[in-house]
Formats: C-alpha cells, sequence, structure tokens
C-alpha cells in the first residue's frame, strides 16, 4: 500500500476495524486469564457492577464522552481500555504501510495476539498458556505456507528465543534473584517462531534494554520497589513489533556503523 495510488484511504476503515478490534482484545486479554466467556455478560463496570451502555463502549469515542469515568459512579477507568483501542486503531491502519502484503497474514494475528497479552500482563501479570499455545499453532501453520526465510530459521528462532530467556532465569535462580516467569519465555519462543532467529536475537537484546531503563526510571521515581516484580511481556512485545517492523534495517545500519 502507498500513498500515490490512492489507497492511503484504507487507512481510515482499517483504523476503526483495529480500534473496534482492540476493545475486543481487551475484553480477552481481561477475561481470559480468569477463566471467564468472551462472550457473556456484557462489559461492566468494576465498580459498580452495572453494565456499561452502548455509548460506553464506543471504541475511543466512549472514553472521551464519558471523559474516562463511568456513567453510573463516576469512578475512574482504567486507561488500559482507551491504551489497548488506539493501539488497536493505529497498527491496524500502519500494517500495510510496514510489511509486504504477503506478510499481512502474519502481521494482523501477531499485532492481535501481543494486545492480547499485553493487556492480561498489564492487568494480572500473567501470560495465559490459552492464548500463548494456540497462537503457536497458528503460526506453525502460517509459516509453513509463507516463509520469506528457509525454515529450520523460525525452527531455531523458536528454539533459541525461548532458550535465552529460560538461561537467564536459571542464572538468576542461581544468583539469587527471582527467575524469570515461564510466560515470558513462552512468549519469546513464539516471537522467534515468527520471526526465525536473527530478529528474535535482536528482540531479546531489545526488549532487555527496554525494561532495564523502564525498571531504573520507575525505580528512580520511586514508583516501583527493587524487589517489586514487573511485568515483561509488554517489553517483548514492543521488541516484536520493532523487529519484525525495522529489524532488517536496524542491523544493516548497525553492521555498516562497525564497518565504517
Amino acid at each position: 500500500m502507498d500513498w500515490e495510488n490512492g489507497t492511503w484511504i484504507f487507512t481510515i476503515p482499517l483504523f476503526i476495524i483495529g480500534a473496534v478490534f482492540g476493545s475486543f482484545f481487551n475484553v480477552v486479554g481481561l477475561r481470559v486469564p480468569k477463566g471467564e466467556s468472551i462472550v457473556a455478560p456484557r462489559s461492566s463496570c468494576g465498580s459498580c457492577k452495572k453494565q456499561l451502555s452502548a455509548v460506553d463502549l464506543l471504541p475511543i469515542l466512549g472514553w472521551f464522552i464519558r471523559r474516562g469515568r463511568c456513567h453510573y459512579c463516576g469512578v475512574s477507568l482504567s486507561p488500559v481500555y482507551l491504551l489497548g483501542e488506539l493501539a488497536g486503531g493505529l497498527l491496524f491502519a500502519a500494517l500495510p504501510f510496514l510489511v509486504s502484503p504477503r506478510e499481512l497474514w502474519i502481521a494482523y494475528p501477531l499485532v492481535s495476539v501481543l494486545l492480547i497479552l499485553t493487556v492480561s500482563d498489564l492487568k494480572y501479570m500473567l501470560l495465559p498458556n490459552k492464548i500463548i499455545y494456540p497462537a503457536m499453532l497458528l503460526f506453525v501453520a502460517l509459516r509453513l505456507i509463507l516463509h520469506p526465510l528457509p525454515l529450520w530459521q523460525y525452527a531455531a528462532g523458536f528454539v533459541i528465543g525461548g532458550g535465552a530467556l529460560l538461561s537467564v532465569s536459571v542464572v538468576a535462580v542461581w544468583m539469587g534473584k527471582p527467575a524469570m516467569g515461564f510466560g515470558d519465555i513462552r512468549l519469546m519462543a513464539l516471537v522467534g517462531l515468527v520471526m526465525g532467529l536473527k530478529l528474535v536475537l535482536l528482540c531479546v537484546f531489545l526488549s532487555a534494554l527496554l525494561g532495564s531503563v523502564i525498571g531504573l526510571a520507575l525505580i528512580a521515581s520511586g514508583r516501583l520497589d527493587r524487589k517489586s516484580p514487573m511485568p515483561y511481556g509488554p517489553f517483548i512485545a514492543f521488541g516484536c513489533l520493532v523487529c519484525f517492523f525495522f529489524g532488517d534495517r536496524l542491523l544493516n545500519w548497525y553492521v555498516d556503523l562497525i564497518v565504517w
């Protein structure tokens, strides 16, 4: 998709579709970890338990119309809902400009899974197997059909991606520090399955760098204790998206920098 032939007009419909899906991904990410149905009952206020109205359920617009508060009891609603809808809209609209048409078959499911897992990890510090395992099966099937790289690259990415975080977890336990969650290990393995060996190694580095910077900033500001756990899934998700969209260019830039 490009701007010269007029296909940019699809960005607005894609944004709307993405925001609607983003709202649904919020529901999945909030309910699946608790073993609840994603279909019923209708969404309700977490404080007064009253069902949300049609206006409240409007993606993005509902938030601003109600000024981020429940229409019934006035309690402030979590910004996770708004951020999930905005992220869904922006990513769905941007994907055709970031990846090739064939890779869109990978990109849209990948973004969807990462948004769901990010919501779940931010809320419960949990990356549910009910999401990760079906996603693994889906991407195995997709990569068997669509594989710009040799298939062994994706298999190696799966093993090395998960193995890298497993190694970090083992070392942490040996040093008497909190272990890396198995959900994070499985998520990085999933990332390797999608992107292959080269890019999953870059994702391991970027997610660790981002997590360290934000973690230190939160500790310095007093918002996080040194011993307090922090959800790592969102950093993996962010690193995955950066690598999926720009990874090859980042690696080429780094190689050119070293050679120069």
